[in-house]
């Protein structure tokens, strides 16, 4: 799946997330929280899945279809990570189909978030 990039970035602090990967690396050993929510546009669906260090931990799906409204689907996953773990979030298929519509805005409608306990 292809990584998804969120390049408007409201703050990082430890500056965990690079904005160019969209990958999100632990500075240090401990609980984290991470949630995400996925908007599609009318009538298309998809999954977003959260990795660690490739492995895929969980899934957020919205499903438009029928129509004729926005769907939306999100997920809250608390890890215990090593320092230098990596998290991103990835789109299935991506590639193979066309017809899934990620929908963002100025406003963030799609978000992903993640901090310490």
């Amino acid at each position: 799946g292809k990584v998804l990039v969120y390049d408007r970035v409201n703050s990082n602090e430890g500056n965990g997330y690079d904005s160019s990967t969209g990958k999100f690396t632990a500075p240090r050993n401990g609980p984290y929280v991470f949630t995400w929510t996925a908007i599609t546009q009318d009538k298309y669906n998809l999954n977003v899945d959260l990795y660690v260090n490739g492995k895929k931990i969980g899934t957020a799906q919205a499903d438009g279809a029928p129509g004729p409204q926005n769907s939306s689907g999100s997920n809250t996953v608390v890890l215990n990570l090593k320092c230098d773990d990596v998290v991103s979030l990835r789109v299935q298929d991506w590639n193979a189909q066309k017809d899934r519509q990620f929908y963002g805005t100025p406003h963030s409608v799609s978000t992903f978030a993640g901090w310490t306990l």
